[in-house]
């Protein structure tokens, strides 16, 4: 069947994130620090570290069963509330966790034909992105910052919808949106067990972006 739409996955396949992740973990948890102390929060950073990554790696596993998605702000408010701040008002959650992004944020940048290669491919194909966020906040800033949303029709965040790659319905939303048949499409991404697993149990093709696969 002829390809009619092309799905992306959003990092590590149109951006990358250079190495460097003993730093930025540091720097990431010093900002969300740095929120709570400023406000009278006294939590020691060993034991936020641990309960947040506890937390990060439990959900994470639950993600390999039953593909939901866990927002990152729960996750967060579970690892404050173990250590005896389970009070904290929800928009000062979501403001450390915003903080908690900023470095990684900063640091996202197109890899360098992303941008030559979409160009053209609009012109033959519908476009699509999917990418797995715990936080579509903070997809939703990288998508604006880099002026992607232009070649995007439909835009699916798992953080907005429930569930991760590789979940069928993800896939199978676009399908429908577009009104192709999943045949027509093709998924282009960095994990084979996200994206290309996901593109085969929604009926389409997959194409594995292994130039810098990662964690998108």
């Amino acid at each position: 069947m002829k390809i009619q739409g092309l799905i992306f996955d959003l990092g590590h396949t149109l951006i990358e994130l250079p190495e460097d992740p003993e730093t930025l973990r540091s720097e990431m948890f010093a900002a969300a620090l740095e929120v709570l102390h400023g406000r009278g929060i006294p939590v020691e950073e060993t034991a936020l570290v641990g309960a947040v990554e506890r937390w990060m790696a439990l959900r994470y596993g639950r993600w390999q069963e039953d593909w939901r998605e866990y927002p990152l702000v729960e996750t967060f408010a579970l690892a404050l509330g173990e250590l005896g701040y389970g009070e904290l008002p929800g928009e000062l959650v979501r403001e450390v966790v915003r903080a908690f992004l900023a470095p990684q944020e900063a640091r996202w940048r197109p890899f360098p034909d992303t941008f030559t290669t979409l160009e053209e491919l609009r012109r033959k194909y519908r476009l699509a992105l999917l990418t797995n966020s715990g936080d579509a906040e903070h997809s939703w800033r990288l998508i604006e910052r880099f002026g992607l949303r232009r070649y995007f029709d439909p835009i699916v965040i798992s953080a907005a919808v429930g569930w991760r790659k590789p979940h069928p319905a993800l896939f199978l939303r676009i399908a429908e949106a577009w009104a192709v048949p999943p045949q027509a499409i093709v998924v282009i991404g960095d994990l084979l067990d996200a994206d290309i697993r996901g593109a085969h149990l929604a009926g389409m093709r997959g194409v594995w972006a292994a130039m810098a696969a990662g964690s998108g």
